[in-house]
């Protein structure tokens, strides 16, 4: 019967491994995801993948030899709860790779904020502040218009720490 697993993979080495795996002939998902990155004082985006240090193989484990994924270039090994190994339920692994596009990237949707638009904050020193949508700083920073002090302010926040008023 095939399950998938998690491998876990050394630091940054996540695509050699599973190039490697790939050309043992092991079916290899690693969901991917792009992101703005400051380079040379510029912004550019990159694919990087979705789970750092991990990606997904679809193995038998009753006929598949599995020896060969723990001396792969690029293989930590496979994650354990101590002496077993746990398949990750097929639905999830489904459901990422439903929704990865033709590079395998699953798209980050982002909050579509116009200037002027009333937003408060969840969490942090300013939680319960209420602030006027200013601007994007990156890819996951909002730039609000607070009043403090009767004077208007333009502070940097999570995007995941503010939502619409």
């Amino acid at each position: 019967m095939q399950h998938w697993y998690a491998v876990y993979c050394k630091p940054r080495e996540d695509e050699r491994a599973e190039l490697h795996l790939q050309n043992q002939d092991f079916e290899v998902f690693r969901p991917k995801h792009r992101v703005r990155r400051r380079r040379r004082g510029g912004m550019t985006t990159l694919i990087e993948s979705l789970f750092p240090r991990y990606l997904f193989i679809h193995l038998d484990d009753i006929t598949q030899n599995w020896a060969p994924i723990r001396s792969t270039r690029g293989v930590a090994g496979l994650v354990r709860w101590g002496d077993r190994v746990p398949s990750v339920p097929d639905p999830v692994v489904d459901c990422l790779r439903e929704n990865v596009d033709e590079v395998g990237c699953i798209p980050t949707p982002q909050a579509d904020y116009k200037k002027g638009d009333r937003l408060v904050i969840r969490e942090g020193a300013f939680a319960g502040y209420e602030g006027l949508f200013y601007g994007r700083c990156g890819e996951d920073r909002v730039m609000l218009l607070l009043e403090i002090m009767k004077q208007p302010q333009k502070m940097l926040f999570p995007e995941a720490s503010v939502v619409r008023a």
